[in-house]
């Protein structure tokens, strides 16, 4: 394992950012504020795995932190439960930040390989795409949440699954899968792609570890462990549009912003059938596109499908703030089309608002505009016009001549 170079690219951004991150997380320790919140609540829940306690209805840590995900999910941290919880959260925050930079270092190489005709690497994408992002990425350190985790291992399926590596790229999304069911998103995408081999791992994957805590609890002790776990899962999406403006969970999804600001008016009140039209729509708007990619002919296609997937989930789910760096990849993208040089030479205009909108939520920097972005949710419509743009960017680019078929 070679150590990293100030003169090679991209070490300098790893040399730089990890310097960085350590600072900060100095600056936590001395002000007492390295709490880590959401992972107290894996390291708890597995905690109580071990111990026999209830995994599910029960707060780890604050109020609110109910454990919303798989049993697995809760075996996977048993190795950190063991340890001191100082001690594990400093691996979880070393592990954090080591995944944002693997993470930022795949997005740029996939833009630029398979998206940007080979472009030469460059530090100003990275910089300036880690400054858009910065607001989520502080905010998932001091919580030390697995979103960053996640997006790294989903990036790193994207490049094995362009390289012909398919049973691997399926088995790393299923795990993905297994944190988060919303990565589902990504299973139509590789069916109308007949990715045949990384539909059926990244199935299996799930299957494995819906499976695998029977061998400790027993069939019945792992049926009500699940049943547990569905019931939590339904409790937290009962409600997929928000009509007030204050919830940092629900303002920004899709479905509360169209209705706040446009379907009221003409619908009333709320309802499931509507946020499943909306759901329906966007479904027929991304499938066209891909199909549109498959009769052209594409090259690599599937790259820009696949990042655009990434960064609708933020807006699709009932997520925190910190849920939005999965759109990094895309925002790297854009910001790719603003450095050296604007392409079009007009892309500043409606790229830099989107980004603020994205990531120029500095609560301490803005005051009350900052409750007036929330209220609004400026944050969910910002991802939605970068998803939007980002779309108008690739098809412009006649991106049928650019890059190599991936095998």
């Amino acid at each position: 394992m070679r150590l990293p170079s100030w003169h090679r690219f991209p070490d300098r951004f790893t040399i730089v950012f990890g310097a960085v991150a350590l600072l900060l997380l100095v600056l936590e320790l001395i002000n007492g504020r390295f709490w880590l919140n959401d992972f107290r609540v894996y390291y708890d829940s597995a905690r109580s795995l071990l111990h026999g306690d209830p995994l599910y209805g029960v707060a780890h840590g604050l109020d609110s932190g109910i454990f919303k995900y798989a049993p697995v999910m809760a075996m996977l941290y048993v190795p950190l439960a063991l340890l001191p919880y100082g001690v594990a959260a400093t691996i979880q925050y070393l592990l954090i930040t080591a995944a944002f930079i693997g993470a930022s270092i795949l997005a740029d190489r996939l833009i630029r390989t398979h998206l940007l005709r080979g472009r030469a690497g460059s530090y100003a994408p990275l910089f300036l795409t880690v400054l858009v992002m910065v607001v989520h990425l502080h905010r998932e350190l001091h919580l030390g949440n697995i979103n960053v985790m996640l997006l790294c291992l989903l990036l790193w399926a994207l490049e094995r699954l362009v390289s012909g590596k398919r049973t691997v790229a399926g088995a790393l999304i299923g795990l993905a899968i297994i944190a988060k069911p919303h990565f589902t998103i990504l299973l139509p995408l590789l069916l109308v792609r007949r990715e045949w081999k990384a539909t059926l791992a990244a199935i299996a994957v799930p299957v494995i570890g819906v499976a695998l805590p029977a061998l400790f609890l027993g069939l019945q002790g792992n049926w009500e462990l699940h049943r547990a776990w569905l019931g939590e899962m339904a409790r937290h999406n009962a409600s997929l549009i928000y009509t007030g403006g204050d919830n940092y969970t629900a303002v920004n999804t899709v479905y509360s912003f169209l209705h706040r600001t446009l379907l009221k008016h003409f619908l009333g009140g709320p309802t499931a059938l509507e946020a499943m039209c909306i759901l329906g729509v966007i479904a027929a708007g991304s499938g066209a596109f891909v199909l549109r990619n498959i009769m052209r002919g594409t090259p690599n296609g599937i790259v820009i499908e696949y990042l655009l997937l990434l960064a609708l989930v933020p807006s699709l789910t009932l997520t925190d703030t910190e849920h939005f760096l999965f759109s990094l990849p895309v925002v790297a993208y854009v910001v790719f089309h603003l450095v050296p040089r604007a392409d079009p030479r007009w892309a500043a205009i409606i790229a830099v608002p989107l980004l603020a909108g994205l990531g120029g939520n500095w609560e301490d920097a803005l005051g009350p505009a900052s409750e007036w972005m929330i209220h609004f949710g400026v944050l969910g419509m910002a991802n939605v016009g970068l998803i939007l743009w980002a779309t108008f960017l690739y098809c412009r680019s006649n991106p049928e001549r650019n890059g190599t078929s991936y095998p």
